[in-house]
């Protein structure tokens, strides 16, 4: 139950309780020893007002949701993706009669949502990182050290995942928001003694809790200040609501707050204003194993406080821990409803209504091919036919002459399956415009192998996903500004865990991947020592220390060294690009490799000094996963003396039979002739004999 309407329950009491001191104890109401200080008081209380507004937000019913409150369109849109029956399908019990009729379902909403965010999430989109001034290569070169953290925060954080949980969310829920930050959580051990004997408790950091970590948050445990302000950032509070277990709260809050001993599970603690006192009572809401755990921020108060089962386990003023005084959450919807709401209109609730058309068609249509099939029998006469003579090969005798046993329905019900049919697959087809299945579009059509003409594929594809990659690429940049913030706050900091007595401070060390094109691995290394403004000397210097280390890795490692302070310092700029929100495919790059090569033998055969060997190991070679691992093996070394194959003879050289001769095309042969008996200068030619000189 919130805590607002258990501070209601013991306020309406209050009258009661002057006249009867001893009311709490017949209520079975124990008091609580947990004495806030006044400020304490005060900070709780301002948190339980907005728990009241921000629960009337979450209440009351909005014609932008369809006369619907955030709670319950959640529910419903959340009900149709998962095809919710009730009683999963099946007639009730005693519906003898109406048992034989059909309640199946077609999974309209679910599978749209599914293929939707199939596509969505083909390709993981990542936030860019630019340097604030172009201009000088520290910020550039350390807009790149920011967008290698960026991948590794993500590769710990399991992002590819998070984006897909998010994505989905986005189509189910009126809002998906994510909530994002770092922490080192620490565990009380046991580890056995140095004689073999007994053990011996040890602090140490737990990995799995800490770190950086991304949480979708469910859009009912999130309440807002107001609802006509889409901009989660200019909310004036933000508070997160949800249920944990007790051994958890008990992790994260036991060591950290003095307070936490007055929280009981499956109690709430509650003000009592009849005889200034709390106390404890049972939350009928919650399991007795359970706590109720309230995140409360303020921007404008800096303020950020911490709530267990009603007990201020943070100071009263303690200000909100992220040096860029950001909440840490980001969110995005799959349509806007307007321009003016906190809420989106998700895929299900824009599926429902002809969902629910084709729901309603599918089982009549069933119930029709069962009757068509088999359907009702009329007796007349005095004969008395049994259902149960309807059985192939059953063979029954009719004493009357005037028996009769006919069917029912009229000879027109093929007519009304079919007009059913028809219906159903205005109605389908209905559903693939809302929902952009036109995304099939972008396949590759037989004969169509050009780069321009998969360019053009991979756009209509993107075209019709368009505005829901604008809306996650949006979600992306507010995700990518709050761990920018959390990198720079803390993966620039020495590393506490590592500082024993005197010794220097120890910076974390972050090894990233070959991945996105990178030739090598990269190995960043935080140095405090470093100079700030090193000379020309220092430079040289560092360079070779540098290339020494990377020559010993195996990998070919790539050795960068940071001075935290300075990497501090810089400002960046967090951006989507196009090619980052549609990005080239690999049927795309390995065509406008095919088309590279093929211009570059043209370029060849007209004397332009091309490297053929690196061209077709970069273009071709280079785009196979196999080849491109070691090209080298593939390509025969030519014989001392021999031209390389495409490239022309050199002066005073004969063509090798089979080799291509600029003045006579591709096949060799005589050049082509011009009316007249004058040879036809070469259309490549003629095209160089245009370009400047310096050519």
């Amino acid at each position: 139950m919130p805590i607002a309407k258990l501070q209601d329950e013991v306020n309406n009491l209050k009258l009661e309780s002057k006249l009867d001191p001893k009311y709490f104890d017949t209520r079975n109401y124990t008091q609580s020893n947990y004495t806030p200080t006044p400020e304490e008081s005060d900070t709780r209380s301002l948190i339980i007002r907005h728990f009241v507004l921000g629960d009337n937000n979450m209440q009351q019913p909005r014609v932008e949701l369809n006369d619907l409150s955030v709670l319950t369109r959640m529910q419903i849109d959340q009900m149709s993706f998962n095809a919710y029956q009730p009683n999963n399908g099946q007639p009730a019990t005693a519906d003898i009669l109406g048992a034989w009729r059909s309640n199946a379902l077609r999974p309209i909403v679910r599978n749209k949502c599914m293929s939707i965010a199939a596509h969505a999430t083909a390709r993981l989109i990542f936030p860019k990182i630019f340097a604030r001034n172009e201009e000088f290569d520290e910020e550039k070169d350390g807009a790149q050290v920011m967008e290698d953290l960026l991948e590794y925060a993500g590769d710990n954080s399991n992002y590819a995942y998070h984006s897909l949980q998010m994505t989905i969310a986005a189509m189910t829920d009126p809002v998906a928001i994510s909530y994002t930050d770092y922490a080192k959580v620490y565990r009380t051990v046991k580890r056995p003694n140095e004689s073999g004997k007994g053990w011996t408790k040890h602090i140490e950091c737990d990995e799995d809790q800490s770190g950086f970590h991304n949480l979708p948050v469910p859009a009912d445990q999130i309440y807002i200040e107001n609802f006509f302000e889409p901009d989660i950032q200019k909310q004036g509070f933000l508070i997160w609501r949800r249920v944990i277990s007790y051994s958890e709260a008990e992790m994260k809050y036991k060591a950290l707050y003095p307070n936490f001993q007055y929280v009981s599970p499956g109690m709430q603690i509650i003000y009592n204003d009849a005889n200034q006192s709390f106390y404890q009572i049972y939350d009928n809401n919650m399991r007795a194993y359970d706590v109720e755990e309230l995140l409360y921020w303020n921007k404008a108060l800096d303020l950020y406080s911490i709530v267990v089962n009603g007990v201020l386990l943070t100071e009263a003023d303690q200000p909100n821990p992220r040096q860029d005084k950001l909440y840490p959450f980001a969110k995005f919807g799959y349509e806007l409803i307007n321009n003016r709401c906190f809420y989106y209109k998700s895929l299900a609730f824009k599926l429902q209504q002809d969902a629910s058309i084709v729901n309603t068609l599918y089982p009549m249509i069933i119930d029709g091919t069962y009757l068509t099939i088999m359907p009702p029998m009329m007796n007349t006469g005095d004969e008395e036919i049994g259902s149960d003579v309807i059985v192939p090969g059953q063979t029954i005798t009719l004493k009357s002459i005037d028996a009769k046993l006919q069917p029912i329905l009229n000879t027109n019900t093929g007519n009304n399956l079919a007009a059913g049919l028809k219906t159903l697959e205005t109605v389908e087809a209905s559903v693939d415009d809302a929902s952009a299945s036109q995304i099939n579009q972008g396949q590759q059509q037989p004969g169509q192998t050009t780069a321009y003409e998969i360019s053009r594929q991979e756009q209509n594809a993107s075209t019709e996903l368009g505005l829901f990659v604008k809306m996650i690429g949006d979600y992306v940049m507010q995700f990518g500004k709050l761990r920018l913030g959390d990198i720079l706050q803390y993966l620039t900091i020495a590393d506490i865990d590592k500082i024993v007595g005197d010794k220097d401070l120890v910076y974390k060390s972050f090894l990233i991947p070959k991945s996105g094109g990178k030739e090598s691995s990269r190995k960043l290394k935080f140095e405090p020592n470093l100079a700030e403004n090193p000379t020309d000397e220092e430079e040289l210097k560092m360079s070779f220390e540098l290339l020494k280390a990377e020559k010993e890795t195996d990998d070919k490692t790539t050795i960068l060294k940071i001075n935290p302070k300075l990497f501090r310092e810089l400002k960046f700029n967090v951006a989507m690009s196009p090619d980052i929100l549609n990005p080239r495919s690999e049927d795309l790059e390995r065509a406008y490799g095919l088309e590279a090569f093929d211009q570059s033998i043209q370029g060849a055969q007209v004397g332009i000094p091309i490297d053929l060997e690196q061209v077709y190991k970069d273009f071709i070679l280079g785009m196979n996963p196999i080849s491109k691992k070691d090209p080298d093996k593939y390509i025969k070394k030519a014989q001392p003396g021999q031209p390389m194959p495409g490239m022309p003879p050199q002066p005073g050289q004969q063509p090798q039979p089979g080799q291509p001769n600029p003045q006579l095309g591709m096949g060799g042969g005589q050049p082509p002739q011009a009316p007249g008996g004058q040879a036809k200068p070469s259309p490549f030619m003629s095209q160089m004999n245009k370009l400047p000189q310096t050519m």
